[in-house]
């Protein structure tokens, strides 16, 4: 009888209390807790979700303290006329069961009810939480076995096994002979199979109507469970017959891209700008990153903000035919060519336009044009060194000759300035003339061998030097030498700086005529330096990749001008004149460094300094 009559008080226990959890979601509730709750606007249940949400503030305050402490206690909540025991899970945080009082007829019997209950419940919960675990099912399945034992009444007195396709989880370590009662529950398979739940108890208590109950519940959990897992097998096969469609049409794709991109590689591999441009000169396309595919052609051409005046599109778009035009921006050519694109009527709504930076090739034709003049006027120049070399060797012959005769003359002369002090040379008085006739004839000596030194450098300008290019050249050697001679010089009007790259590799040359370069690009520096605040710079590098020297001389002076960048190597060319300037140093420059198979490049523009750029090969291209 009390057995029956403790069934019959769980029952009505469970149809009146409630699990709530920490966030005060209720986990469960009995039907007639819940039209009470629900009656007296305790309970509520938000659009979005599937579950009630306790709202009483007593009753909110109750659980907060019970799962704070984690005490297995009861407490009387008094809440509209309703009386409520409260107590926890024995957990921290953990669940709390609400019960009504009306129902309680025997304190300890209510207690240990509720714990079977609260038992079952977690069973529940627990069973939950690893049906919705990503472990793998056989896993899942073993630890539940583990699980509802637990659930039971008798756990340590209780087996359990899921047999699920004729394969049995759980423990096998009980005597068949031991069982008492068995309890079952089957699991839908889907397609007609089924598999079951087995619960063995050994003892003669035998098992509660809420056992099996509790047995069917985690039954049809893992039925859903299985079904969810077998739409998720069905998904993941439609997921991958979309998936082999989808790899198809990449394939297609990719095919098309790859031809679309080996074009787009040729069209980008060309070194020139291309664009394509519509009648307000937009760009629709182009072959470089930096231009993209929107904008102005002449914004991203030539960062201008108008139309290029002798813009090649514009007469192509008028006359649909090939247009060509040069365009010089600063010291940069340009050629221009366009080309029509014509639309399905036969118009030119398009034109194609090709960049060329032809810099390189106006620079090669002025080296062209510089080495025409350099031998047209070889002969010329040849012809007056040897005239101007006769006259002036005799000069030189005869001025030795008056030194020396000097020389003999003054012992006697002073003899009879002793006798006769009113003593007049050439008008002048003794003394005066004595002092200043040596300075006289070393003037002459200067200007006679500066002469002769022309006249070397005309011959060395008509004619090459054969054979003379047999030095092994240290460059930073040389500069280091040729300052000795040019330091007092630029000290006057600048600070020199050197940036020399240490072991730079040797090569064969003449080491005087390289100085005589350096000569005169040094002193030019220093001379273009008119406020006497400026700096020259000297720097040398090695050039692995092209193996050859590079000697950089720049300086902060006045600059030149286009014009005279154009002329600045011609013969007798030159803007100091009025100081003696020949026009000489710099074409004779030229042709040494030719000489050696090299190239000499100058940057200039007024008021911002010159640059001179020698490039000179390791070894003779």
């Amino acid at each position: 009888m009390e057995k029956t009559a403790n069934q019959s008080l769980i029952t009505d226990l469970f149809d009146n209390f409630a699990v709530a959890g920490p966030d005060y979601r209720i986990c469960y509730i009995g039907d007639s807790f819940r039209k009470l709750f629900e009656k007296n606007n305790l309970i509520e249940k938000p659009e979005e979700d599937t579950k009630y949400i306790l709202k009483s503030k007593i009753l909110r305050e109750s659980i907060d303290r019970l799962q704070e402490e984690g005490d297995t206690e009861f407490v009387e909540a008094d809440e509209n006329d309703i009386k409520c025991l409260i107590f926890s899970s024995g957990h921290p945080g953990g669940e709390v069961i609400i019960a009504s009082d009306e129902k309680v007829s025997n304190i300890s019997h209510i207690k240990h009810a509720l714990q079977e209950r609260v038992k079952e419940l977690r069973c529940l919960f627990d069973v939950t939480v690893q049906l919705e675990s990503s472990e793998p099912f056989n896993i899942v399945l073993s630890k539940l076995t583990k699980i509802i034992e637990d659930g039971f009444q008798y756990p340590d007195k209780t087996f359990v096994n899921i047999i699920i396709r004729d394969k049995k989880y759980g423990r096998t370590d009980w005597h068949q002979d031991s069982i008492r009662s068995v309890i079952t529950s089957e699991i839908e398979l889907g397609e007609g199979k089924k598999g079951k739940i087995y619960a063995y108890l050994q003892n003669d208590e035998g098992f509660l109507k809420e056992e099996k109950s509790l047995l069917d519940e985690i039954s049809g959990k893992i039925t859903r469970s299985i079904e969810r897992n077998e739409k998720t097998k069905d998904l993941e096969k439609q997921r991958k017959i979309l998936l082999a469609k989808n790899e198809a049409l990449l394939r297609l794709t990719e095919e098309c891209n790859q031809r679309r991109q080996k074009l787009r590689t040729f069209f980008r591999a060309i070194t020139d700008k291309i664009v394509v441009i519509d009648k307000e000169y937009n760009i629709i396309m182009s072959n470089k990153d930096d231009i993209g595919e929107s904008g102005k052609c002449y914004k991203k051409l030539f960062n201008l903000d108008s139309r290029c005046e002798e813009c090649p599109a514009v007469e192509t778009f008028t006359t649909a035919s090939d247009q060509e035009a040069e365009k010089q921006m600063g010291r940069n050519f340009f050629m221009l060519n366009a080309y029509p694109i014509f639309n399905s009527k036969g118009d030119v709504d398009r034109v194609l336009e090709v960049c060329k930076d032809i810099s390189d090739q106006k620079i090669l034709e002025g080296q062209l044009i510089q080495s025409y003049k350099l031998a047209s006027l070889g002969k010329l120049v040849a012809g007056v060194a040897h005239e101007i070399n006769n006259p002036n060797t005799f000069i030189l012959g005869n001025l030795k000759i008056v030194q020396e005769s000097l020389k003999d003359i003054f012992p006697i002369l002073d003899e009879v300035y002793k006798e006769k002090p009113d003593l007049k040379i050439a008008r002048l008085n003794y003394e005066f003339f004595k002092e200043n006739i040596n300075v006289l004839v070393e003037d002459m000596l200067k200007g006679a061998n500066r002469t002769k030194k022309i006249v070397g450098d005309l011959r060395n300008f008509a004619k090459k030097d054969e054979g003379t290019l047999e030095d092994t050249v240290d460059i930073n050697h040389i500069i280091m030498n040729n300052l000795t001679i040019t330091s007092k010089q630029i000290k006057k009007y600048a600070d020199l700086k050197l940036d020399l790259e240490p072991n730079l590799p040797t090569f064969r040359g003449n080491i005087n005529r390289l100085e005589q370069v350096l000569l005169n690009l040094t002193l030019n520096a220093s001379e273009a330096i008119e406020n006497g605040n400026g700096f020259i710079e000297i720097k040398t590098s090695h050039n692995k990749a092209d193996d050859e020297i590079i000697l950089t001389i720049s300086d902060n002076g006045c600059g030149m001008s286009e014009e005279v960048v154009k002329n600045i190597f011609d013969p007798f060319f030159t803007t100091k004149r009025n100081r003696g300037g020949t026009g000489l140093g710099l074409s004779i420059s030229y042709g040494i460094i030719k000489d050696h198979k090299g190239s000499i490049e100058v940057k200039s523009s007024p008021g911002e300094g010159t640059k001179f750029i020698i490039h000179i090969p390791v070894k003779s291209r």
